[in-house]
């Protein structure tokens, strides 16, 4: 028996960004993500909870089952983004796409900081990464 008495099949992620305007057009503009909810937590909650030590305010988007809540924290935190080898923790989230192909083209169309080439990870299935306009990396996998 689990620990927790889950209410869904799925998990919510927190992305932090810099800006949540420009994090905003990116997964909602440039990916095509509805934004769902928007919430806005004050000092004094935060500090309650235990997430932060400040206000923040955050964009829920909608991924499949997934919500990604894009979050900007008034304090500004540094910077945590890089490849998978370079720090613990979440590291990347992974978009599973009908076409890789289809997707790595149209990213790159739109600006998206694409991270490399598609590549072949076994056989019939591929992947490809890019980062959003923090850096946090993304992946595509699917079938070519």
């Amino acid at each position: 028996m689990s620990l927790l008495k889950m209410t869904k099949d799925s998990i919510d992620i927190g992305i932090v960004v810099k800006d949540l305007d420009v994090a905003e057009k990116f997964y909602g503009g440039t990916l095509g993500l509805p934004m769902v909810r928007e919430v806005a937590l004050s000092a004094d909650i935060a500090r309650q909870s235990g997430c932060a030590g400040g206000p923040f305010h955050f964009k829920a988007f909608q991924a499949g089952d997934v919500q990604l809540k894009i979050v900007q924290a008034e304090a500004g935190p540094p910077s945590g983004t890089g490849k998978i080898d370079e720090a613990t923790g979440v590291r990347y989230i992974t978009f599973s796409v009908e076409s890789v192909e289809e997707a790595f083209n149209s990213l790159k169309a739109a600006g998206a900081a694409m991270q490399g080439e598609i590549a072949e990870v076994v056989p019939g299935r591929f992947i490809c990464f890019f980062a959003d306009p923090d850096g946090n990396m993304l992946e595509c996998v699917g079938p070519k």
